[in-house]
């Protein structure tokens, strides 16, 4: 039977692993903080501030791709494909970053957490990055080239949004994703008239100790009593 409560709709909040792959012995297991019943996975994540950061304002929505591919078997007899298997597939979620921090260029770019506020870049001929910095709201972030066969940096992600009701109760779908890298080129501008944000295509990658749930897992919590 039809049921508008399973049918939602909204934006959904953005969490990021405070750390990385470079960061963490243990990698790639970064748990997510204990919830507490009935109430908002959010402010679990909110107050984990060691472990998670809120991206902020994000456009455009969240999309979330699951790609299988598809091989076949043609016979003869049939004309057609008598039988498929699965070949490989991928698992993707794509945003846009609203708020142009320094720590949202660092996810997009797909860097080390290193790169951040480091005390020197290391060039006999640089500044001291407290020279370009001065001030005490000063930051930096820089543009690494990495180095052949250096491997990408990893980072969890963690993402609610509204779930189908059920029984009346008030319910949300929370999105935890154990490893993502951005894999795709991104560009941001300053114009006139537009914001600057930053695009993000994070592929997921799997890990096979968490078996039927490589990629992550996505829960509907009820969080009214």
């Amino acid at each position: 039977m039809a049921n508008v409560n399973n049918i939602i709709v909204g934006a959904a909040e953005v969490w990021m692993s405070a750390k990385d792959s470079t960061e963490i012995s243990t990698w790639p297991d970064y748990a997510l903080p204990a919830f507490s019943a009935n109430t908002s996975a959010r402010s679990a994540l909110d107050a984990d501030t060691n472990n998670w950061r809120n991206v902020g304002f994000t456009s455009e929505g969240i999309e979330v791709a699951y790609t299988p591919d598809y091989g076949d078997i043609q016979v003869d007899q049939l004309l057609d494909t008598a039988k498929l298997f699965k070949q490989a597939m991928t698992v993707s979620v794509n945003t846009m970053l609203a708020e142009a921090t320094l720590e949202n260029l660092l996810v997009a770019f797909g860097q080390p957490k290193s790169t951040k506020d480091a005390t020197s870049h290391g060039g006999a001929l640089e500044n001291p990055v407290a020279d370009y910095a001065k001030g005490a709201q000063g930051e930096t972030l820089g543009l690494e080239a990495g180095a052949l066969g250096a491997e990408p940096s990893e980072r969890a992600m963690a993402f609610i949004g509204n779930a189908p009701r059920k029984t009346g109760k008030k319910r949300e779908r929370l999105y935890h994703a154990r490893r993502v890298i951005n894999v795709e080129a991104v560009s941001h501008s300053y114009r006139r008239n537009e914001a600057t944000m930053f695009p993000v295509a994070f592929r997921l990658l799997p890990d096979p100790a968490y078996s039927g749930a490589e990629y992550g897992i996505i829960v509907d919590r009820q969080i009214e009593a």
